[in-house]
């Protein structure tokens, strides 16, 4: 079973507005990325909240995922990755970490990489685009200790530098694994391409 891990705890500061509430189309970014994990062979979805929790709990309230609250979402991802695997479900073998601001990862791309970790087990699966590396990546939880005691200073890059012969790149269609949406100009470009 695979539990995917919904990170949607930081301040958006860069942005200058709360981007899980951003709107694109009919629906928010937050509601995007779980309609689209929950159409995809993922079992179980975790969102981990922290700045304006109650909001962002409100918005999803019919959508059967369970919530993990990051009280220290001020010091960054990588605490939230902690409270988000620290939530998985025993049944679990795998989480897929996957952005709240990559509204445009499709359940095509999540089931790709969902496919290539059952298929062979990698302990690390990363997509690819033009050769870069993005997101959504899934980690097997044999893992789990070591990311639980990473820096939060380096983030996952400690897991996967430790690993690096035990990764699989999947190159996918979709530049939008490796896009972020950190900027206004950023949030006009997704509008753009939606």
């Amino acid at each position: 079973m695979i539990s995917a891990i919904l990170l949607a705890a930081g301040q958006s500061r860069r942005m200058g507005r709360f981007k899980q509430l951003l709107e694109l189309g009919e629906k928010t970014f937050i509601e995007h990325c779980v309609d689209n994990l929950r159409a995809s062979r993922v079992e179980e979805i975790i969102v981990v909240t922290g700045h304006r929790e109650a909001e962002v709990r409100s918005v999803l309230e019919r959508a059967q995922v369970r919530f993990a609250h990051n009280a220290r979402y001020r010091s960054g991802m990588s605490s939230s990755i902690k409270v988000g695997v620290q939530a998985v479900s025993a049944r679990a073998t795998a989480c897929l970490i996957s952005l709240v601001d990559q509204p445009r990862i499709d359940t095509d791309i999540i089931n790709k990489l969902v496919a290539e970790y059952e298929r062979f087990r990698w302990p690390i699966v990363i997509p690819t685009f033009g050769g870069k590396r993005g997101h959504p990546i899934i980690l097997d939880l044999s893992l789990k200790e070591e990311i639980l005691a990473i820096d939060e200073s380096i983030g996952l890059r400690q897991v996967i530098s430790a690993h690096s012969s035990e990764i699989a790149y999947i190159e996918v269609y979709a530049s939008a694994v490796v896009e972020d949406c950190d900027s206004p100009e950023d949030y006009e470009r997704v509008k753009d391409r939606r």
